[in-house]
């Protein structure tokens, strides 16, 4: 099972919904210590805040990566149709 799941191009949807919660997550976490920062200056709390909105980029990224290899790719159009204008 973990070889299947770990394989590229197997269970993306899966892979996809796994990202995408993580970062939905980490945004979460990136607005409260940036919120924090922002009241009370604490040096961790910045520290935190640009961690955590790097983590939302890139599980940005891997979401969306994930996502494009869901989505099948769409037929190219055939020479002999014409598209009508």
């Amino acid at each position: 099972m973990v070889r299947s799941l770990c394989t590229s191009g197997k269970h993306e949807t899966l892979k996809c919904g796994v990202h995408g919660a993580v970062g939905a997550l980490v945004a979460v976490c990136a607005a409260y210590n940036f919120t924090a920062w922002c009241i009370r200056r604490d040096r961790h709390l910045g520290i935190n805040a640009v961690v955590y909105a790097l983590a939302v980029i890139w599980e940005t990224r891997h979401t969306v990566h994930h996502l494009n290899a869901c989505v099948p790719l769409s037929e190219p159009a055939d020479a002999d149709t014409e598209i009508a204008a």
